[in-house]
């Protein structure tokens, strides 16, 4: 069982990654002195793959276990489902010694943990990943929260978990599109850390495909820890943070513009990173042939190189309204080299526009 350490100024707690991991939550939970109820947070997807095994190891370990099932969907991220999901534990007299177990992907990650830090001003948090995007990123660093009808994820709070139980054999259970989209933010933490992640999952994408632990798990655990160092030093999202929203400033402007249906996060993030890096070829004469080398990676593990259906200019006008956006620029995330990335960039208008054109038009 590999332990890394979250360690943040508000809380230090653990983050175990091993196959066969979420079957051993109450014994990893009890082990770190914890004690109380367990609610486990999950939706309905989920709960037929993996519900009946999570009670039973929490059970197993001595601990009084209860589950809440939500509607899967970006639908069950909502304050209405919130406040039903408060009453739900006021019913089962949940107190601050217990705890919410998020099992799930990003949208029950999210709505979970805003759950455990408002309800009695917070309690217990541990979150188990089933998806690549929420094992990688989303269930790392604190961030939780919910939808409001005008934008995504526009309430929320800064909560660490007590403890993250990543279980990359849950992945063997996606469907293959959502498995890519999670392979987008492996993608960005690629570009992010330099030329040897990136080269490596050029030359395995295949052994991540096919779901090879021996492959996967490293490659996920490098995605972690890179993640667990950014929000060490910044927690709150006020300067370095802001290197993990590479690819995601045009990315949520497709996600916007296209209301959110026309393409996933994944596949807008993978959009974003093309356009991000050959900005960063403009700005910064980013060397290595990284354009054309992303792209082509991009397009062997099947994501998007092309953006189809949506006005590029309705993606730009979208992005002023971004809340990672200011008043005077688009302000993205750049490479100065793989590996090096520069925020705050003040992109010229012209050229934002024209790289998201070139982005319709597949060159």
């Amino acid at each position: 069982m590999i332990q890394l350490l979250g360690n943040t100024r508000t809380k230090e707690y653990p983050v175990f990654l091993n196959s066969g991991a979420a079957f051993q939550a109450g014994q990893l939970w009890t082990s770190q002195g914890h004690k109380g109820k367990a609610v486990i947070i999950t939706d309905s997807n989920v709960a037929n793959l993996f519900l009946g095994q999570v009670e039973k190891a929490f059970t197993s370990a001595g601990i009084s276990v209860k589950a809440i099932v939500v509607d899967a969907g970006e639908e069950a991220k909502s304050l209405a489902e919130a406040t039903r999901l408060y009453s739900e534990l006021f019913r089962m007299q949940i107190r601050r010694r217990d705890a919410v177990c998020a099992l799930g992907g990003g949208v029950v990650g999210d709505l979970a943990g805003f759950i455990a830090s408002t309800y009695m001003r917070g309690i217990g948090l541990v979150q188990i990943p089933t998806t690549l995007l929420s094992q990688v990123d989303s269930s790392i660093g604190g961030k939780v929260g919910v939808n409001i009808k005008e934008a995504k994820n526009f309430v929320g709070s800064f909560y660490q978990p007590d403890m993250v139980i990543t279980d990359p054999a849950l992945l063997k259970t996606l469907p293959r599109g959502q498995l890519v989209e999670g392979l987008a933010e492996v993608v960005k933490y690629a570009l992010l850390s330099g030329e040897e992640f990136f080269y490596a999952l050029e030359s395995g994408y295949e052994e991540f495909l096919m779901l090879n632990m021996a492959f996967v798990e490293p490659m996920v655990r490098r995605c972690i820890e890179y993640k667990l160092g950014v929000v060490s030093e910044d927690e709150r999202d006020y300067g370095r943070r802001a290197v993990l929203n590479l690819g995601h400033s045009v990315g949520h402007g497709i996600e916007t513009a296209g209301n959110y249906t026309a393409y996933s996060h994944g596949q807008a993030v993978a959009l974003g990173l093309l356009a991000a890096v050959r900005i960063s070829e403009e700005i910064f004469s980013l060397s290595g042939d990284y354009a054309a080398r992303l792209e082509s990676l991009l397009r062997l593990l099947g994501l998007p190189t092309r953006l189809e259906g949506i006005d590029p200019g309705a993606i730009r006008a979208t992005m002023s309204s971004d809340k990672k956006a200011d008043d005077v620029s688009a302000n993205m995330v750049l490479l100065k080299e793989i590996g090096e990335p520069v925020i705050n960039c003040d992109v010229d208008p012209a050229l934002l526009s024209r790289e998201i054109e070139r982005l319709a038009q597949g060159g």
